[in-house]
């Protein structure tokens, strides 16, 4: 399972998880030309080197005129690896794979471990909450909502949530432009998995 490729590369699956702990390092969603200059210009400042956003949109599949199983070159691996404290990706894929990073275990959730039609409630100041559906593919539908900007109905994409940190929401609404919502910005957030027997009928 813990395939280490030779000379630097690495494989789709290790490729994936360092996303995913991209994004939560930077508690940021990877999903518009604004998030990889962000990116781009952090990983300069924090001094592991200048990686175009081109670069960084072919590493998350952005774009794909490389070909969908584009591999990164060693260069950017090391500088994303360095990023949240790896000194290579040799490094990085050795280290054992966090298992209970994909079940819930209190304090922290990846969406993709949720399953489908799980209910989870979201309380955040001042005195925000949201009940979402999850749906699948890391997305959620809004079926209740008191005193937040999201509206019943809004599809919200998140791939964590993290008790008493602020969560990221990407918005589809209607037939609009998705845009970017933080919620708990100031204080985090709280949330609540229910058992599906708790909850009302929301279809």
């Amino acid at each position: 399972m813990n395939q280490i490729v030779k000379k630097n590369k690495i494989n789709q699956e290790h490729l994936a998880r360092l996303k995913k702990d991209i994004e939560r390092h930077i508690s940021r969603v990877l999903d518009s030309p604004t998030d990889y200059i962000y990116l781009s210009e952090k990983l300069q400042n924090e001094g592991h080197g200048y990686i175009s956003p081109t670069t960084l949109k072919r590493v998350w599949g952005y774009i794909s005129d490389k070909g969908e199983q584009y591999t990164p070159s060693s260069y950017t691996l090391k500088s994303l690896c360095n990023l949240i404290g790896f000194n290579d990706i040799s490094e990085y894929c050795s280290r054992p794979a966090n298992i209970q990073s994909r079940e819930y275990k209190g304090e922290y959730i990846e969406t993709l471990s949720l399953p489908v039609d799980t209910k989870i409630t979201i309380l955040w100041q001042p005195n925000r909450k949201v009940l979402l559906r999850y749906v699948g593919d890391e997305s959620f539908m809004v079926i209740e909502n008191e005193n937040s900007r999201l509206r019943i109905g809004d599809k919200v994409q998140c791939s964590s949530l993290t008790r008493y940190a602020p969560a990221f929401f990407r918005v589809h609404r209607g037939g609009n432009k998705p845009f970017s919502y933080i919620a708990g910005s100031d204080q985090g957030i709280f949330y609540h998995l229910h058992s599906m027997k708790m909850l009302p009928d929301s279809d």
